[in-house]
């Protein structure tokens, strides 16, 4: 009789077992059938684009508090996150105008591929929890992307990055011309209106503070200021000339000097509000800093 029972026990065991597994692959095939709409995919675009400010936000601030800053290596990993952000932003065009996701699969795949080089970076280097946690979720994002156009996920070994050569002028003019006058113009507007946000907020830090009315104040102040002329330089010179090209020293004196800005910032305790909104710009500065091929702000290139 106990013989039976356990036979009958295996035999129900081995029976679920087979269940589920049937089961685990039919909503796997399930999976890979799905039809995404329009919104779907377009809300999981948005999702991507905040989740990768975020984490560029956060690993800004994990790197200046490193012993990365202002090295070689910070510079490699900021252009990578740059590069996923650029990534994420031609899709979004792309999907814009094609009809189908078809037509822009490449685009998928080119985020997917600058994403698992990142992953790569994120696995060697130990960051804080947060920039961690902020990797976690926006991967898991990537990946539901992955899933809607049929494609490995974040990590796979299929993928094989190519880095994006600042240093070969030719390169430089295709990164230029990939993006409209007009997505331009909406940047520098964007890192006018920040600037002028730090600006202020920077003001009432200082004037709460023991360097009030001191000459170290007045060089910081002196700073931002140069910052904000160099941005409504560059406005003009971009709005008079034809190329990027030609106002290419107008971008860089830019980045110049919020390379300075970021040594103050990173010397002087400014306060959550001033640092957030810094790091914000230069977010910016550093999209600004890719339209030109050219190092992101803090690079050892900057004196």
């Amino acid at each position: 009789m106990r013989n039976n029972v356990s036979k009958l026990f295996v035999g129900l065991a081995a029976f679920l077992m087979i269940a589920a597994l049937a089961d685990t692959s039919y909503a796997q095939r399930r999976a890979r059938g799905t039809v995404y709409s329009k919104q779907q995919v377009e809300q999981l675009l948005e999702r991507i684009e905040e989740r990768s400010d975020a984490f560029s936000n956060q690993l800004n601030k994990s790197l200046d508090r490193s012993r990365l800053d202002g090295s070689v290596a910070e510079d490699n990993i900021t252009e990578r996150v740059s590069e996923l952000e650029n990534a994420t932003d031609e899709l979004r065009r792309e999907y814009d105008h094609n009809d189908t996701q078809r037509e822009n699969k490449p685009e998928a795949r080119n985020i997917l591929n600058t994403a698992t080089e990142v992953n790569r970076i994120m696995l060697r280097r130990n960051f804080n929890r947060q920039t961690e946690n902020s990797w976690v979720r926006l991967r898991a994002e990537l990946n539901a992307l992955a899933a809607i156009y049929g494609l490995p996920a974040v990590g796979a070994t299929s993928y094989r990055f190519v880095p994006v050569r600042t240093t070969i002028p030719a390169r430089r003019i295709t990164i230029i011309r990939s993006i409209s006058q007009q997505q331009v113009e909406q940047l520098f507007e964007r890192i006018e209106e920040r600037t002028d946000a730090f600006s202020g907020q920077l003001n009432k830090s200082l004037d709460r503070s023991r360097l009030d009315g001191s000459r170290a104040e007045d060089n910081i102040a002196e700073r931002v200021s140069e910052l904000e002329n160099a941005t409504d330089e560059l406005r003009r010179e971009f709005d008079h000339n034809d190329t990027r090209g030609e106002n290419r020293p107008e971008a860089e004196k830019i980045l110049t000097t919020a390379t300075a800005v970021d040594r103050l910032m990173k010397r002087r305790n400014f306060g959550g509000q001033p640092e957030s909104i810094w790091a914000t710009l230069r977010t910016e500065l550093n999209v600004l800093a890719k339209l030109y091929g050219l190092p992101a702000v803090g690079s050892t290139n900057y004196r």
